[in-house]
């Protein structure tokens, strides 16, 4: 079967939480629930996600009837100064499915990828290192295909420049030595991009679910697919490195 065939609920999904999204943007033009929530549709339902300091990268799964009864009644959820958030409230209203929005174990990554994720558009560094002159957050926690013998690839974030130059970063914590973010990069491009010699060939789903996907500036147009291996994240000094891959490079954020 046709592998955009497979995924076509996904892709009709996604179409429905950004139209659903939008919906709420103009009724809503200074939504505070855009600073520190995102969407992440999947096959069945759509993840409401948090980038909020306090629950970082935590989420509630919401059914395609009830997203916009959910973004309206988060919206009034977060106070008026626009930083806090009453979770009670929230958890109370019966968004607390599985773990939730409820506070658990500090997760040391989780706690570097929300603020980069709020971070992205304002990071001049960043953009500056990157060579670009804008930077739009489009997804977390990716997952579309399968690898090799049905493993899973899930990219920590995806961003792009507006004109074409799409960005996946694989973050890891300074204290990880365990993991190997190059290398997982490098699968990332293999199994999605379609750029560089270590590229793999275009993939269509990718593209399908992403140029749809619930976002204020979603991809329109994919040229070029570059990776980064993150190694924290602050507003200090960043450094970048080359790695034995064409298009993966490595960062470090200095604290």
């Amino acid at each position: 079967m046709n592998e955009l065939k497979l995924y076509e609920k996904q892709i009709e999904l996604s179409k429905m939480a950004r139209d659903v999204l939008d919906e709420f943007n103009r009724e809503n033009p200074n939504a505070r629930f855009n600073k520190w929530f995102h969407l992440r549709p999947c096959a069945n339902y759509i993840t409401v996600v948090t980038t909020h300091r306090d629950r970082p990268m935590r989420g509630v799964n919401v059914s395609k009837t009830k997203l916009k009864k959910a973004l309206e009644f988060m919206e009034g959820c977060v106070a008026s100064d626009g930083e806090t958030i009453y979770w009670n409230k929230i958890e109370k209203e019966g968004y607390k499915n599985g773990k939730g929005f409820i506070k658990g174990k500090e997760n040391l990554e989780f706690k570097y990828q929300a603020p980069m994720i709020n971070g992205l558009q304002y990071n001049h560094k960043l953009k500056e290192l990157l060579g670009v002159e804008n930077l739009y957050f489009s997804a977390s926690e990716v997952i579309f295909s399968r690898g090799r013998g049905g493993e899973q690839k899930k990219i920590d974030i995806v961003a792009h420049d507006g004109a074409g130059k799409v960005f996946f970063f694989e973050l890891k914590s300074p204290q990880n030595k365990r993991d190997n973010p190059v290398k997982q990069v490098r699968k990332y491009l293999d199994l999605y991009g379609k750029s560089g010699e270590c590229a793999g060939e275009r993939n269509e789903v990718f593209e399908a679910i992403l140029s749809v996907y619930p976002q204020k500036r979603p991809i329109t147009d994919f040229v070029e697919y570059i990776g980064y291996a993150v190694y924290g994240y602050s507003d200090g000094s960043i450094t970048c490195d080359d790695t034995q891959y064409p298009n993966v490079k490595k960062i470090t954020f200095n604290e």
